[in-house]
């Protein structure tokens, strides 16, 4: 089905609740959605922790959380039973015109199908049955996550462009690294931002081989380590005494996250959200992969670069694994050189001054 034979939608729903760096992928959706559609209310349905990395962005109407961990009780407990169906009833009350489901999983094809929405598009392939609720499945080729997500509603005639993986700095973020880079005495693009934490520990790059990394690039430029409050103790055991590693896991808000990549002069990072935030905020980084594939989930854009061990079990996606070699096999000094060649080609534009004022 082209564009033509499609209604022209009032309301449109974007289905991506979840994980942070899959709701990054998906926002040249959002930005695509809003230039071919200019007047359309625009909704994103996301889980609640990762709602604040799109809360402020430019050509979003509207954010509906979806909690997944209280509806995970449906079925087994009163209260988030009733709270279940409310939501439901709630949604098809809102009376969509287009659903875009980027999730692809039964549960966001049911939320498609619930809205009573004219326009149900998701992937032909989707998991879990989830094409039994679309009205249109649509085939794509692609097969990096973002250029599937752009594929697919190009097919509905949407103007979407890789160009639009953009995130938006709030005003409150960029006033909170203004403060912090006053208080250790930073400038902007003058300091690293490493982020060594990543949800499968089979992404994860040695602790060994990053304390060499951090002793070594801490000696050129300041370093700031970033992560969730469960990555704290990682990240002290990369600080240490040194005054030139400042920890930050743990004591940041995703915008303010946010904000600190995109002041940064570079990233380095594994296979995480902080591979999509970076090129979203106009940073350079590096992205260290092991049992993921970089075909799929790695560097997009001239900005990053992927390091990936030369093994043939690499890109397994197994998130447990006896050895895991792939990681063992990144060397430090590999890592430290492409970090060097990422920092000196920092663009001169940054998106740094876009705050939510415009939206």
């Amino acid at each position: 089905m082209t564009a033509p034979d499609l209604p022209i939608p009032k309301k449109v729903l974007i289905l991506k609740p979840s994980s942070l760096g899959d709701v990054v992928s998906a926002l040249p959706v959002l930005a695509g959605m809003k230039r071919t559609f200019p007047h359309a209310h625009i909704a994103w349905m996301v889980t609640p922790g990762c709602a604040p990395i799109i809360d402020g962005q430019v050509g979003l109407d509207e954010i509906i959380l979806f909690d997944r961990r209280r509806f995970g009780r449906i079925g087994r407990s009163p209260g988030p039973t009733r709270d279940f169906i409310t939501f439901c009833r709630d949604l098809r009350r809102r009376r969509f015109d287009w659903v875009i489901d980027l999730q692809g999983l039964f549960r966001s094809g049911f939320f498609a199908r619930v809205t009573g929405a004219t326009v149900r598009a998701g992937f032909a392939d989707a998991r879990e049955f989830a094409g039994i609720f679309y009205t249109h499945p649509i085939t794509v080729q692609a097969e990096h996550t973002i250029a599937r997500n752009i594929a697919l509603v190009r097919e509905l005639g949407i103007d979407a462009d890789e160009n639009d993986l953009t995130l938006t700095v709030t005003q409150e973020a960029h006033a909170f690294v203004e403060s912090f880079m006053a208080e250790h005495n930073l400038a902007p693009d003058q300091y690293l931002l490493i982020a060594p934490g990543t949800r499968w520990a089979t992404k994860l790059y040695p602790q060994r081989h990053w304390r060499k990394v951090v002793a070594e690039l801490s000696r050129e430029v300041p370093i700031v380590l970033t992560g969730s409050d469960a990555e704290r103790e990682l990240c002290d055991d990369l600080t240490g005494d040194n005054s030139k590693v400042l920890n930050m896991a743990g004591q940041t808000t995703l915008p303010q996250v946010v904000a600190l990549i995109a002041s940064a002069g570079a990233v380095v990072c594994c296979d995480s959200s902080a591979n999509f935030i970076a090129p979203a905020v106009g940073t350079p980084f590096v992205t260290l992969i092991g049992p993921t594939r970089p075909e799929r989930t790695g560097p997009i854009g001239p900005l990053g670069q992927a390091i990936v061990a030369d093994i043939p079990c690499a890109g397994c996606l197994k998130r447990q694994c006896r050895h895991n070699t792939c990681m063992q096999l990144i060397k430090p000094e590999q890592v430290i050189a492409e970090t060097q060649n990422a920092f000196n080609r920092r663009p001169p534009r940054r998106i740094f001054d876009r705050h939510d004022d415009e939206k």
